[in-house]
Protein backbone atom coordinates (compact mmCIF):
# COMPACT_ATOMS: atom_id res chain seq x y z
CA UNK A 1 0.00 0.00 0.00
CA UNK A 2 0.97 3.66 -0.24
CA UNK A 3 1.27 5.78 2.88
CA UNK A 4 2.90 8.88 4.31
CA UNK A 5 5.76 8.05 6.66
CA UNK A 6 7.95 10.19 8.91
CA UNK A 7 11.54 9.18 9.66
CA UNK A 8 12.68 12.28 11.55
CA UNK A 9 11.09 15.44 12.99
CA UNK A 10 11.02 18.54 10.83
CA UNK A 11 9.13 20.70 8.39
CA UNK A 12 6.47 19.42 6.01
CA UNK A 13 9.14 18.05 3.69
CA UNK A 14 9.76 15.13 6.11
CA UNK A 15 6.38 13.65 5.10
CA UNK A 16 7.40 10.90 2.67
CA UNK A 17 4.91 9.27 0.28
CA UNK A 18 6.05 5.70 -0.26
CA UNK A 19 5.09 2.04 -0.42
CA UNK A 20 4.97 -0.13 2.68
CA UNK A 21 3.47 -3.55 3.56
CA UNK A 22 -0.31 -3.68 3.89
CA UNK A 23 -1.17 -4.53 7.51
CA UNK A 24 -3.25 -7.57 8.44
CA UNK A 25 -5.94 -7.45 11.15
CA UNK A 26 -5.49 -9.59 14.25
CA UNK A 27 -8.12 -10.90 16.67
CA UNK A 28 -10.72 -8.24 17.42
CA UNK A 29 -9.45 -5.98 14.65
CA UNK A 30 -10.58 -4.84 11.22
CA UNK A 31 -8.73 -3.41 8.26
CA UNK A 32 -10.18 -0.29 6.67
CA UNK A 33 -9.62 0.79 3.08
CA UNK A 34 -9.35 4.49 3.82
CA UNK A 35 -10.92 6.96 1.41
CA UNK A 36 -10.26 10.21 3.28
CA UNK A 37 -8.20 11.42 6.24
CA UNK A 38 -8.65 14.59 8.26
CA UNK A 39 -5.59 16.76 8.89
CA UNK A 40 -5.32 18.10 12.46
CA UNK A 41 -2.85 20.37 14.23
CA UNK A 42 -1.90 17.31 16.25
CA UNK A 43 -0.50 15.80 13.04
CA UNK A 44 1.86 18.77 12.80
CA UNK A 45 3.01 18.20 16.38
CA UNK A 46 3.55 14.51 15.60
CA UNK A 47 5.61 15.52 12.57
CA UNK A 48 7.67 17.88 14.74
CA UNK A 49 8.42 15.14 17.28
CA UNK A 50 6.28 16.52 20.12
CA UNK A 51 4.93 13.03 20.92
CA UNK A 52 8.24 11.21 20.81
CA UNK A 53 10.94 10.27 18.36
CA UNK A 54 10.94 8.05 15.29
CA UNK A 55 12.80 4.87 16.19
CA UNK A 56 10.60 3.33 13.49
CA UNK A 57 8.89 5.29 10.70
CA UNK A 58 5.55 6.69 11.80
CA UNK A 59 2.36 7.00 9.72
CA UNK A 60 0.53 10.09 11.03
CA UNK A 61 -3.17 10.89 11.00
CA UNK A 62 -5.92 10.28 13.55
CA UNK A 63 -9.15 10.89 11.64
CA UNK A 64 -10.26 8.75 8.72
CA UNK A 65 -13.23 7.20 6.93
CA UNK A 66 -13.51 4.33 4.48
CA UNK A 67 -14.78 0.78 4.00
CA UNK A 68 -13.98 -2.35 5.98
CA UNK A 69 -11.96 -4.57 3.70
CA UNK A 70 -10.87 -7.40 6.03
CA UNK A 71 -12.01 -8.84 9.36
CA UNK A 72 -9.71 -10.34 11.97
CA UNK A 73 -10.54 -13.59 13.79
CA UNK A 74 -13.62 -13.56 16.03
CA UNK A 75 -14.96 -10.25 14.72
CA UNK A 76 -18.75 -10.18 14.64
CA UNK A 77 -21.33 -7.52 13.85
CA UNK A 78 -19.27 -5.82 11.15
CA UNK A 79 -19.25 -6.55 7.43
CA UNK A 80 -16.83 -6.36 4.51
CA UNK A 81 -17.65 -3.24 2.51
CA UNK A 82 -19.34 -1.48 5.42
CA UNK A 83 -18.66 2.27 5.50
CA UNK A 84 -17.09 3.32 8.78
CA UNK A 85 -15.39 6.18 10.60
CA UNK A 86 -12.40 5.74 12.90
CA UNK A 87 -12.98 6.71 16.53
CA UNK A 88 -9.48 8.01 17.33
CA UNK A 89 -9.21 7.49 21.10
CA UNK A 90 -7.32 4.33 22.11
CA UNK A 91 -7.45 3.01 25.68
CA UNK A 92 -7.10 -0.26 27.62
CA UNK A 93 -10.86 -0.88 27.78
CA UNK A 94 -10.89 -2.54 31.20
CA UNK A 95 -9.65 -0.07 33.85
CA UNK A 96 -12.13 1.78 36.07
CA UNK A 97 -11.97 4.88 33.87
CA UNK A 98 -12.65 3.00 30.65
CA UNK A 99 -15.52 1.10 32.27
CA UNK A 100 -16.98 4.42 33.42
CA UNK A 101 -16.76 5.91 29.91
CA UNK A 102 -13.88 8.23 30.89
CA UNK A 103 -11.35 6.80 28.45
CA UNK A 104 -9.10 9.91 28.35
CA UNK A 105 -8.31 9.32 32.05
CA UNK A 106 -6.99 5.81 31.31
CA UNK A 107 -3.27 5.49 32.02
CA UNK A 108 -2.80 3.97 28.57
CA UNK A 109 -4.90 6.52 26.67
CA UNK A 110 -3.52 7.77 23.39
CA UNK A 111 -4.76 9.09 20.09
CA UNK A 112 -4.54 6.78 17.09
CA UNK A 113 -1.94 7.43 14.39
CA UNK A 114 -2.11 5.85 10.94
CA UNK A 115 -4.77 7.38 8.66
CA UNK A 116 -2.38 8.92 6.13
CA UNK A 117 -2.45 5.59 4.28
CA UNK A 118 -4.52 3.48 1.95
CA UNK A 119 -5.22 0.95 4.72
CA UNK A 120 -5.35 1.07 8.51
CA UNK A 121 -5.94 -1.66 11.07
CA UNK A 122 -7.92 -0.71 14.17
CA UNK A 123 -9.71 -2.43 17.02
CA UNK A 124 -13.43 -3.05 16.58
CA UNK A 125 -13.81 -0.67 19.53
CA UNK A 126 -12.55 2.14 17.31
CA UNK A 127 -15.02 1.65 14.47
CA UNK A 128 -18.22 3.67 14.13
CA UNK A 129 -20.77 3.12 11.37
CA UNK A 130 -20.77 6.00 8.89
CA UNK A 131 -24.23 7.55 8.49
CA UNK A 132 -25.73 7.79 5.01
CA UNK A 133 -25.76 11.27 3.56
CA UNK A 134 -22.12 12.01 4.36
CA UNK A 135 -19.19 11.81 1.96
CA UNK A 136 -16.00 10.12 3.11
CA UNK A 137 -14.31 13.54 3.27
CA UNK A 138 -17.08 14.96 5.43
CA UNK A 139 -17.03 11.97 7.77
CA UNK A 140 -13.24 12.20 8.12
CA UNK A 141 -13.51 15.87 9.14
CA UNK A 142 -15.55 15.23 12.28
CA UNK A 143 -13.52 13.14 14.77
CA UNK A 144 -10.84 15.00 16.70
CA UNK A 145 -12.33 18.53 16.57
CA UNK A 146 -15.93 17.64 17.39
CA UNK A 147 -15.10 14.99 20.00
CA UNK A 148 -12.76 17.45 21.72
CA UNK A 149 -15.19 20.38 21.62
CA UNK A 150 -18.15 18.31 22.83
CA UNK A 151 -16.01 16.96 25.67
CA UNK A 152 -14.81 20.33 26.93
CA UNK A 153 -18.28 21.87 26.82
CA UNK A 154 -19.67 18.96 28.85
CA UNK A 155 -16.84 19.10 31.38
CA UNK A 156 -17.03 22.89 31.75
CA UNK A 157 -20.77 22.53 32.46
CA UNK A 158 -21.70 25.15 29.87
CA UNK A 159 -25.23 26.49 30.33
CA UNK A 160 -27.60 28.35 27.98
CA UNK A 161 -27.08 32.09 28.15
CA UNK A 162 -23.41 31.90 29.12
CA UNK A 163 -20.72 33.60 27.04
CA UNK A 164 -17.75 31.81 25.51
CA UNK A 165 -14.58 33.39 24.11
CA UNK A 166 -13.03 31.31 21.34
CA UNK A 167 -9.53 31.94 20.03
CA UNK A 168 -8.68 30.75 16.45
CA UNK A 169 -12.36 30.39 15.61
CA UNK A 170 -11.81 29.79 11.89
CA UNK A 171 -9.99 26.45 12.25
CA UNK A 172 -11.44 22.95 12.44
CA UNK A 173 -11.67 22.97 16.25
CA UNK A 174 -12.90 26.56 16.30
CA UNK A 175 -15.77 25.93 13.91
CA UNK A 176 -16.70 22.73 15.75
CA UNK A 177 -16.82 24.67 19.02
CA UNK A 178 -18.88 27.47 17.44
CA UNK A 179 -21.52 25.06 16.18
CA UNK A 180 -21.71 23.17 19.46
CA UNK A 181 -21.83 26.44 21.43
CA UNK A 182 -24.82 27.57 19.38
CA UNK A 183 -26.60 24.25 20.00
CA UNK A 184 -26.14 24.87 23.73
CA UNK A 185 -27.53 28.40 23.56
CA UNK A 186 -24.21 30.08 24.33
CA UNK A 187 -23.21 33.54 23.20
CA UNK A 188 -19.97 33.17 21.22
CA UNK A 189 -17.21 35.77 20.91
CA UNK A 190 -15.03 34.53 18.04
CA UNK A 191 -11.43 35.67 17.61
CA UNK A 192 -9.62 35.45 14.26
CA UNK A 193 -6.28 36.70 13.05
CA UNK A 194 -6.22 39.87 10.96
CA UNK A 195 -4.69 37.78 8.15
CA UNK A 196 -7.95 35.81 7.88
CA UNK A 197 -9.93 37.47 5.09
CA UNK A 198 -13.47 36.19 5.65
CA UNK A 199 -14.35 36.85 9.30
CA UNK A 200 -18.05 37.48 8.65
CA UNK A 201 -18.48 33.86 7.48
CA UNK A 202 -18.24 32.85 11.13
CA UNK A 203 -21.68 34.30 11.85
CA UNK A 204 -23.47 31.61 9.88
CA UNK A 205 -21.89 28.96 12.14
CA UNK A 206 -22.69 30.57 15.47
CA UNK A 207 -20.48 33.61 16.10
CA UNK A 208 -22.37 36.46 17.80
CA UNK A 209 -19.40 38.84 17.92
CA UNK A 210 -16.19 38.73 15.87
CA UNK A 211 -12.93 40.10 17.24
CA UNK A 212 -10.05 40.59 14.80
CA UNK A 213 -6.62 40.15 16.39
CA UNK A 214 -3.24 41.11 14.96
CA UNK A 215 -1.37 38.46 16.95
CA UNK A 216 -0.05 40.82 19.59
CA UNK A 217 -2.66 43.32 20.74
CA UNK A 218 -4.58 42.99 24.01
CA UNK A 219 -8.26 42.16 23.44
CA UNK A 220 -9.25 42.08 27.11
CA UNK A 221 -10.73 45.59 27.12
CA UNK A 222 -12.88 44.76 24.11
CA UNK A 223 -14.07 41.53 25.72
CA UNK A 224 -14.94 43.41 28.91
CA UNK A 225 -16.95 45.96 26.95
CA UNK A 226 -18.89 43.17 25.26
CA UNK A 227 -19.65 41.50 28.63
CA UNK A 228 -20.56 44.63 30.66
CA UNK A 229 -17.20 44.35 32.47
CA UNK A 230 -17.99 40.89 33.85
CA UNK A 231 -15.76 38.80 31.58
CA UNK A 232 -16.74 35.62 29.76
CA UNK A 233 -17.89 32.43 31.46
CA UNK A 234 -15.67 30.13 29.40
CA UNK A 235 -12.55 30.77 27.30
CA UNK A 236 -11.35 28.21 24.76
CA UNK A 237 -7.62 28.70 24.24
CA UNK A 238 -5.86 26.57 21.60
CA UNK A 239 -3.00 29.02 21.02
CA UNK A 240 -1.24 28.91 24.38
CA UNK A 241 1.75 31.15 24.91
CA UNK A 242 0.57 34.20 22.98
CA UNK A 243 -2.95 34.29 24.44
CA UNK A 244 -3.11 32.53 27.82
CA UNK A 245 -2.47 35.68 29.86
CA UNK A 246 -5.39 37.35 28.07
CA UNK A 247 -7.55 34.27 28.54
CA UNK A 248 -7.09 34.48 32.32
CA UNK A 249 -7.88 38.19 32.37
CA UNK A 250 -10.91 37.95 30.06
CA UNK A 251 -12.57 35.15 32.05
CA UNK A 252 -14.89 36.12 34.89
CA UNK A 253 -14.49 35.27 38.54
CA UNK A 254 -15.48 31.60 38.88
CA UNK A 255 -15.16 31.03 35.14
CA UNK A 256 -13.33 28.34 33.20
CA UNK A 257 -10.31 28.53 30.91
CA UNK A 258 -10.09 25.51 28.61
CA UNK A 259 -6.53 24.76 27.48
CA UNK A 260 -6.82 22.71 24.31
CA UNK A 261 -3.60 23.42 22.42
CA UNK A 262 -0.42 25.42 22.25
CA UNK A 263 0.06 26.29 18.59
CA UNK A 264 2.04 29.44 19.50
CA UNK A 265 4.11 27.74 22.22
CA UNK A 266 3.50 25.88 25.45
CA UNK A 267 5.45 27.88 28.05
CA UNK A 268 3.33 30.35 30.03
CA UNK A 269 3.96 32.23 33.26
CA UNK A 270 1.38 33.78 35.56
CA UNK A 271 0.86 34.52 39.24
CA UNK A 272 -1.15 31.66 40.77
CA UNK A 273 -3.09 34.01 43.02
CA UNK A 274 -4.86 35.37 39.95
CA UNK A 275 -6.45 31.95 39.53
CA UNK A 276 -7.25 30.86 43.11
CA UNK A 277 -8.35 34.29 44.35
CA UNK A 278 -10.79 34.53 41.46
CA UNK A 279 -11.85 30.88 41.85
CA UNK A 280 -11.12 30.14 38.21
CA UNK A 281 -10.84 26.64 36.76
CA UNK A 282 -8.18 25.69 34.23
CA UNK A 283 -9.47 22.66 32.30
CA UNK A 284 -7.18 20.57 30.12
CA UNK A 285 -8.85 19.10 27.03
CA UNK A 286 -7.43 16.17 25.06
CA UNK A 287 -10.00 14.42 22.85
CA UNK A 288 -12.91 12.87 24.84
CA UNK A 289 -15.03 9.83 25.61
CA UNK A 290 -15.41 7.14 22.95
CA UNK A 291 -19.19 7.55 23.30
CA UNK A 292 -19.16 11.03 21.76
CA UNK A 293 -18.50 10.22 18.10
CA UNK A 294 -21.34 7.71 17.61
CA UNK A 295 -23.66 10.16 19.36
CA UNK A 296 -22.85 13.21 17.24
CA UNK A 297 -22.33 11.65 13.79
CA UNK A 298 -26.11 11.31 13.19
CA UNK A 299 -26.45 15.07 13.78
CA UNK A 300 -24.41 15.63 10.62
CA UNK A 301 -26.57 13.24 8.63
CA UNK A 302 -29.65 15.18 9.79
CA UNK A 303 -28.10 18.54 8.92
CA UNK A 304 -28.02 19.74 12.54
CA UNK A 305 -24.23 20.07 12.40
CA UNK A 306 -22.19 20.95 9.33
CA UNK A 307 -18.84 19.50 8.22
CA UNK A 308 -16.81 22.44 6.90
CA UNK A 309 -13.99 21.59 4.52
CA UNK A 310 -11.54 24.26 3.44
CA UNK A 311 -9.54 22.23 0.90
CA UNK A 312 -8.79 18.65 -0.13
CA UNK A 313 -5.43 17.29 -1.30
CA UNK A 314 -4.44 13.88 -2.66
CA UNK A 315 -2.53 11.76 -0.16
CA UNK A 316 0.77 12.27 -1.95
CA UNK A 317 0.47 16.03 -1.32
CA UNK A 318 0.30 15.73 2.46
CA UNK A 319 3.23 18.14 2.73
CA UNK A 320 1.19 20.83 0.96
CA UNK A 321 -1.78 20.09 3.23
CA UNK A 322 0.40 20.68 6.30
CA UNK A 323 1.79 23.91 4.89
CA UNK A 324 -1.75 25.07 4.17
CA UNK A 325 -2.88 24.31 7.74
CA UNK A 326 0.14 26.13 9.17
CA UNK A 327 -0.67 29.26 7.15
CA UNK A 328 -3.45 30.19 9.68
CA UNK A 329 -5.77 31.25 6.86
CA UNK A 330 -7.82 28.05 6.94
CA UNK A 331 -11.61 28.02 7.24
CA UNK A 332 -12.57 24.57 8.50
CA UNK A 333 -10.78 21.30 7.84
CA UNK A 334 -8.05 20.17 5.49
CA UNK A 335 -8.70 16.70 4.01
CA UNK A 336 -6.49 14.12 2.31
CA UNK A 337 -8.31 12.16 -0.40
CA UNK A 338 -7.00 8.59 -0.63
Amino acid sequence: MHAIRIYEPGLAEVLKYEEMPTPEPGPGEVRIRLRAAGVNHRDIWVRQGAFGGFATPKVPGSDGAGEIDALGPNVKGLNIGQRVVINPGVSCGHCRFCLAGEQPSCQGFQIFDGTYAQFAVVSVNNVVAMPSGLTFAEAASVGVPFITAEDFFMRSQALPGQTVLLWAANGGLGLAALQLAKRRGLRALAVVRSSFKQPERLRQYGADEILVWDGGEDLVAEVMTLTQQHGVDITIDSLGQSTFEQSLAATRRGGTIVSVGSTTGGLVSFELGRVFRRRQTILGAFLGSSAILPRILPLFARGELTPIIDHSYPLEQADQAHEHLESSGVFGKIILEI
